[in-house]
């Protein structure tokens, strides 16, 4: 077996790989001694088939099967010894016909064209400057926390006409061109907030709703972005891409929240019976508590926004041409030319940022403990019961921790969260980040922007 290699640019190669007689023949006479063995055939009895009979109806075969081992096991060798880091797999450029002749075999040649990882640099240097937005505790924050306060201590109401604050609870059922409700079409119970709709046209319609009221209307202009509108209609990413026409929305309830007045009760509410005594004091605390989340928020989004950012500075390049084929070879459905314009760049971006880890587990030697992985498993599970008003804790939450690492996916999900926030602390103290003041708004601009 030979194989040679040819670089056709920095991060793909052409392997040439020649197999010849001695390669194949003792592995492909054992199994065909093999099957004398056991043959029957009309006219012999059992075993006793010549074998000249045996080669020509199994030799063909048995040799392409072989083949086909021997040449994986070969290339599988070949880039473990040479040490070459690739991306997907080998690329056939060799058909099974021009290989050799099969029915008269010596010697066959394939050739496979692979993608080779892009070597990374952790030596970032001074230009490798980034951003962290903190959040000013300004007044206006300070009020809209206290407004928050007031909100979630407030009481709801039923009121008969809907006001521009109020919630509508409502069924939205899909409407044809003629304004009649399409046969088996969409339907979904949701709810539209007055308060947030941006559209005029469409707050001024609802404005004065009542129980039992039927408005046509287009579902985009209630919701905020796509993926509030697959939520809003329960359908998938490519069913909102496609949708087109009215809703019918007929209203089933109105919900409205008084806010609490902003008195001593609610600072008890808070805070805790006396803690505080007047209007300064719980101002004071409310910029305590905002300063403590802000920068837990500040920190969050700035990791996010450090892992595209980084990567974009970093400009690792890719074997795209060949990833591209790749992908097309290894997908059930082929996919148009916009198809993969479209999905491409989040495939390599993707990909980018998984070798960058690999890079830095490599590099800073990083590991995940078994018990890191419990800890994060309690961690998570424990956030997402508690965001219900459902503490665990204890022995339950141990229970919960261990059936989600049973799961392999639920355990990979985990560990990439571990990885992520290790590999990000390994990366921080390589470049240079300089913290910058915001007001909430902006800041809220960019977190949309990474959830």
């Amino acid at each position: 077996m030979q194989i040679d290699r040819n670089n056709i640019d920095e991060l793909t190669a052409r392997l040439t790989l020649t197999v010849e007689p001695a390669d194949y023949t003792e592995r492909v006479e054992k199994i065909l001694k093999d099957y004398k063995k056991t043959s029957q055939y009309p006219g012999f009895r059992k075993g006793k088939t010549p074998m000249a009979l045996i080669r020509k109806q199994y030799a063909a075969p048995v040799l392409a099967d072989e083949m086909n081992k021997i040449i994986s096991e070969s290339l599988g060798s070949y880039i473990d010894q040479e040490k070459l880091e690739i991306l997907g797999n080998p690329i056939p450029e060799t058909s099974t016909d021009s290989a050799g002749n099969w029915e008269q075999p010596e010697a066959f040649t394939f050739t496979y064209e692979i993608g080779l990882a892009p070597k990374i640099s952790l030596e970032f240097g001074r230009s490798a400057k980034f951003v962290r937005h903190i959040i000013k505790v300004d007044k206006k924050a300070i009020e809209a926390a206290v407004q928050d306060h007031c909100r979630r201590h407030g009481s709801i109401s039923e009121p008969e006409e809907a006001s521009d604050t109020d919630l509508l609870m409502g069924h939205f059922t899909q409407l044809d061109a003629s304004g009649s409700p399409v046969e088996d079409g969409i339907e979904s119970d949701s709810n539209i907030a007055l308060e947030h709709l941006t559209d005029r046209r469409t707050r001024k319609q609802l404005r004065g709703a009542k129980v039992g009221d039927v408005f046509a209307l287009d579902p985009r202009k209630v919701s905020h972005g796509h993926g509030d509108l697959e939520k809003m209609l329960g359908i998938t990413h490519e069913q909102v891409h496609a949708l087109d026409g009215n809703f019918n929305f007929e209203v089933k309830e109105i919900k409205r929240l008084t806010p609490h007045e902003n008195d001593q009760e609610l600072r008890d509410k808070v805070l805790g019976k006396d803690v505080v005594s007047s209007e300064k004091e719980f101002r004071e605390k409310v910029s305590e508590e905002l300063h403590s989340q802000f920068d837990r928020d500040a920190e969050h989004v700035f990791r996010r926004r450090f892992v595209v950012d980084l990567i974009e500075y970093m400009k690792i390049q890719m074997p795209d041409a060949f990833l591209k084929r790749w992908i097309q070879k290894n997908n059930e459905q082929p996919l148009s030319e916009e198809q993969m314009a479209k999905e491409y760049p989040n495939y390599a971006e993707s990909m980018r940022w998984q070798l960058l880890q690999q890079a830095v587990m490599k590099d800073s030697d990083l590991r995940v403990s078994a018990e890191e992985l419990e800890e994060e498993a309690k961690r998570v599970i424990g956030a997402q019961y508690a965001q219900y008003g459902m503490p665990l804790e204890g022995e339950m939450l141990d229970n919960f921790a261990k059936n989600a690492l049973s799961n392999d996916e639920e355990r990979r999900r985990i560990a990439d969260i571990i990885i992520e926030r290790k590999v990000v602390d390994s990366l921080k103290p390589k470049v240079t980040i300089k913290d910058k003041s915001v007001n909430f708004d902006d800041f809220a601009k960019l977190a949309a922007e990474v959830r």
